[in-house]
């Protein structure tokens, strides 16, 4: 006599569930309700799941059988010819933990991509920008920064006088703002404007930390290193531009971005190239080297005081490192050294 198993058939259209019993034939699988019975072949079946618990769902369209008993698959096995009746999908056979490391195995190059391939790219990108699309990305930022702040128009034409006097020479048309804003910070913007908060000037005790400060930035302009930073932060965006030959978008671009700069992170390495620049700009011109330092040493000192202060901090690493290298650097120095009466006289008119 055929086993007949108890069953329960669901179906999905009329979100109804019956209990039947199950029998199964050659091939086929009978199901038998009240009045009726249901005949699935082997080739009807859309799926067929045998659980952990050894049951059994078998699903035709909108209908659904679930068999509990366990030796309902070993019957429906040896009667369907298929053998991989019950295959199980790939996700399902190598489980959570195979999984995961399917995931990982995927993850980790387009990992690597982001981290080395997009950057080295970007890097290699932001070398073919020219002085002209720089000057626009510099224009635009400009203009976004410093609708936030407030000008102080009389203290930048005196910074911007002192840094004329000290006749850096960086290849570019350096402009100075220096803006109202209790916070040690000040940054360079690509095309040759710096930017200085007032706060920045005043944690400086003499004009030699003024031109070191210039000297640094002036350096990170005369290296293109915002160029070099955007291009890493804004990597995808500006990479894609590039290939599109998309140049009219680099202002659009970079404005959705502008509050971005003042906290823009240069690497070690170029952070420690506009120190080194900028003391070298410092010693050709007969700055006393000892302005870097002591700068360093006055921002530290500040920063136990002042809650804006980390903003200059957070964005230039190692800046113990680097007063050490300068402290070195400048204590070795022997050449003589000034700061010229007349730097001396607008550095007293900025103090005022």
């Amino acid at each position: 006599m055929t086993q007949t198993y108890p069953a329960t058939l669901y179906d999905r259209s009329f979100d109804t569930r019956t209990l039947v019993t199950a029998r199964i034939g050659p091939s086929t699988v009978y199901i038998q309700q009240e009045s009726s019975t249901l005949e699935w072949k082997e080739a009807d079946l859309d799926d067929a799941r045998q659980l952990d618990d050894g049951s059994v769902v078998l699903q035709k369209g909108n209908l659904f059988l679930e068999v509990l008993e366990p030796g309902f698959a070993t019957t429906l096995l040896q009667a369907f010819e298929n053998k991989k009746l019950f295959h199980r999908p790939f996700f399902d056979r190598i489980g959570l933990k195979g999984c995961l490391i399917a995931l990982l195995i995927l993850l980790i190059p387009l990992l690597a991509v982001y981290l080395w391939v997009v950057p080295l790219v970007a890097e290699r990108g932001s070398q073919y920008v020219s002085p002209e699309i720089e000057k626009q990305i510099g224009a635009s930022w400009y203009q976004n920064i410093i609708q936030e702040h407030t000008v102080d128009t009389s203290k930048s034409r005196l910074v911007q006088s002192f840094y004329d006097s000290l006749h850096y020479g960086v290849g570019y048309d350096v402009q100075i703002s220096v803006v109202r804003e209790p916070v040690v910070n000040a940054f360079a913007i690509p095309g040759g404007r710096i930017v200085v908060f007032d706060g920045m000037l005043g944690v400086m005790t003499a004009p030699e930390q003024l031109a070191a400060l210039l000297a640094h930035e002036a350096s990170h302009i005369q290296f293109r290193h915002s160029v070099h930073a955007i291009f890493r932060e804004l990597s995808n965006q500006l990479f894609i531009s590039i290939m599109l030959g998309e140049y009219g978008s680099y202002g659009n671009i970079v404005a959705q971005h502008a509050s971005k700069l003042a906290g823009l992170s240069y690497s070690r390495d170029l952070e420690w190239e506009a120190d080194e620049q900028g003391m070298q700009l410092m010693q050709y011109n007969g700055i006393p080297l000892r302005g870097m330092p002591d700068l360093f040493r006055n921002m530290q000192a500040g920063q136990d005081t002042n809650t804006d202060v980390p903003t200059f901090l957070s964005t230039h690493p190692a800046l113990e490192e680097r007063l050490a290298a300068a402290d070195q650097r400048a204590s070795a120095d022997s050449t003589a050294q000034y700061v010229a009466e007349a730097v001396q006289q607008i550095w007293r008119e900025i103090k005022q």
